[in-house]
């Protein structure tokens, strides 16, 4: 069985072999790791969660807009979120205000200048676009999101004689071929509602089939709905319905990821909810669907 020692002595025989910059973040990492050693509480003496270490200056005083680029790489997961959870709760107003001044659904934000926005999820910043930007600008390339519309509201939940309306879909990675999306596709019942215009998944469930990776550098975004918080961020794809006639009709979408779904306030009107479908989802794949109230089915027509 291989020790401890035996692995310290594999990494010491390789290390002459590491580039600069590459022995630069083993650096930053042995730092952040030893912080972590020395103890669970942050300077100014709160308990850390999960042993994440927050960077030296308090949260009330520290800006983590100048945070650089390379200390953000030499974060932990935990510490990236935090970072991110800190921003929206210390700069929602200003966040909703630039949002709202580039009519934009998000924006990428350097050093608290915009650089990037866009009106729709299609072009939402991947981890490898973010990477480029942060090598750019040495600062933290942060996305923020739009609050989702979703026409919801507490007393909508389900009750005796009370039905949901729901939409079958199939969704699967977006590389995967349309021909197999029905063989090797995750099928779901999903709750059907023209009050939100997104779709919104189980983000677990996806990176648990691979239907999505885990993002290095792109973080959640946290909303609320019904009161409460919820973690999301947009991710393509490929979904699809089959018709009546048995027709798959499928694209390419960008869907809202939801983390910890069981939990999120999207299952308080309904607790067995898989996931809420919009109406792009009918606009997107140009579906023409009828709702029948009397049979309590939905029907996807055929053209």
């Amino acid at each position: 069985m291989e020790t401890k020692n035996s692995t310290l002595d594999q990494v010491l025989e390789t290390i002459d072999d590491f580039a600069p910059d590459e022995l630069d973040l083993i650096e930053k990492r042995l730092a952040s790791a030893r912080k972590k050693k020395n103890g669970s509480k942050a300077p100014d003496g709160r308990s850390l969660s999960g042993g994440a270490q927050i960077p030296a200056l308090p949260a009330a005083t520290r800006d983590i807009f100048a945070i650089t680029f390379d200390e953000y790489l030499a974060m932990s997961d935990e510490e990236r979120d935090a970072i991110q959870e800190e921003a929206y709760a210390n700069h929602l107003d200003w966040i909703d205000q630039m949002l709202k001044l580039h009519h934009a659904k998000w924006i990428l934000v350097c050093g608290r200048k915009v650089i990037e926005s866009g009106p729709t999820w299609e072009n939402y910043p991947t981890d490898e676009k973010l990477q480029a930007i942060g090598e750019q600008y040495g600062l933290i390339p942060f996305v923020f999101a739009a609050a989702p519309m979703i026409e919801e509201s507490d007393w909508a939940a389900l009750s005796y004689n009370n039905f949901y309306p729901s939409l079958p879909i199939i969704v699967a990675n977006k590389e995967q071929s349309p021909h197999d999306l029905v063989d090797n596709g995750l099928a779901i019942h999903a709750d059907f509602d023209t009050g939100s215009p997104d779709v919104l998944l189980n983000y677990e469930q996806l990176l648990e089939q691979s239907i999505v990776k885990r993002q290095r550098l792109v973080r959640f975004n946290t909303r609320f709905h019904l009161g409460h918080p919820f973690d999301y961020y947009p991710l393509p794809v490929l979904m699809g319905v089959i018709t009546e006639g048995g027709k798959l009709i499928s694209e390419v979408i960008n869907v809202l990821c939801v983390r910890r779904w069981v939990k999120s306030p999207f299952r308080l009107p309904n607790p067995s909810r898989q996931a809420l479908v919009g109406r792009n989802t009918r606009i997107k794949l140009e579906l023409q669907i009828k709702l029948d109230g009397r049979r309590r089915v939905t029907q996807i027509l055929d053209d």
